[in-house]
C-alpha cells in the first residue's frame, strides 16, 4: 500500500513545475523575467498592469512550492533501499524541504511589492521586485546539495540491478552542473548571466525541469516494480 502512496506522490514535483510554468506566465505575466535593468516606472507598471492576478498568481505559486517535501520523500524512499545511502536519503529530503522555504521567501517578497506597489515610490518598489527576482533565482545551494546526494546514492549502488539506473546519477551531475550559474546572477545586471539571461535563468530552469521529470519516471517505474513484487520502499 505505501508503494502505491509513493508512486503518487513522486508526481507531485513534475506537478509544481506546471503550476509554476502556467501561473507565471499566463496569470502573473512574470515570465519571461523582467530585465535587471528595467527602470523603476517599468516595474510599478508591471504590478499595476493587474494586480489582482498577480496577487492571485503568488498565492498559487507559494502554495504549490509546497509539493517539494512529498516529491522529495517519494525518493527518499527509494535511495534507503540502496546500502549506506540512508544518511543520502536524509539529506537529500532536509535539502529539498529547505528548497521549498527558500523558494516561498522570494514569492512572500513578491506579495510585498503587489501589495502595496500604488501607494509608495517606484522605486521601493523595484527594490522589493529585485530581491524577489534574485533570491528566486540563486538559491540553487539547497536543490545542489540534494542532486549530489542522489548522484552519491546512485553510484554506491553495485547490485546488478540498481534501484535507479547509472545514467540517471550522470543526468543529476550534469543537471547540478548546469544550474550552477544562476547562482551568480547578481553580477550582472544584463547579458546571457543577468536573470533574465540564456545561463543565468533559462539553461538552468531547462536543466532542472529536465531532470525533476526523469528522476519522477524512475522512481515511479521502480515503485511500480515493488507493487509487482510486493515489497515496500525503505
Amino acid at each position: 500500500m505505501e508503494a502505491r502512496v509513493h508512486r503518487v506522490l513522486i508526481w507531485t514535483g513534475p506537478l509544481m513545475v506546471v503550476i509554476w510554468f502556467a501561473t507565471f506566465i499566463f496569470v502573473m505575466g512574470f515570465f519571461p523575467p523582467s530585465a535587471p535593468s528595467a527602470s523603476a516606472e517599468e516595474i510599478q507598471r508591471l504590478y499595476a498592469d493587474d494586480p489582482t492576478l498577480i496577487r492571485i498568481g503568488l498565492v498559487i505559486v507559494m502554495a504549490a512550492s509546497a509539493l517539494l517535501v512529498p516529491w522529495a520523500a517519494a525518493i527518499s524512499g527509494q535511495l534507503k533501499r540502496i546500502e549506506g545511502a540512508r544518511i543520502l536519503a536524509a539529506t537529500q529530503l532536509v535539502s529539498c524541504g529547505l528548497l521549498s522555504l527558500e523558494f516561498i521567501t522570494p514569492i512572500g517578497v513578491w506579495m510585498a511589492a503587489a501589495f502595496r506597489y500604488d501607494d509608495r515610490p517606484p522605486a521601493v518598489t523595484q527594490a522589493l521586485h529585485d530581491v524577489g527576482w534574485i533570491l528566486f533565482v540563486t538559491v540553487i545551494w539547497s536543490l545542489w546539495m540534494q542532486m549530489w546526494c542522489i548522484v552519491a546514492a546512485i553510484f554506491i549502488d553495485r547490485r546488478p540491478e540498481p534501484v535507479l539506473p547509472r545514467w540517471l546519477g550522470y543526468l543529476t551531475a550534469w543537471a547540478a552542473i548546469l544550474i550552477t550559474p544562476a547562482g551568480l546572477v547578481l553580477f550582472f545586471k544584463d547579458g546571457p548571466f543577468a536573470w533574465n539571461g540564456i545561463v543565468g535563468i533559462y539553461i538552468p530552469l531547462a536543466a532542472f525541469a529536465i531532470w525533476m521529470g526523469c528522476i519522477s519516471y524512475e522512481v515511479h517505474r521502480a515503485l511500480s516494480v515493488q507493487i509487482v513484487e510486493g515489497t515496500e520502499p525503505g
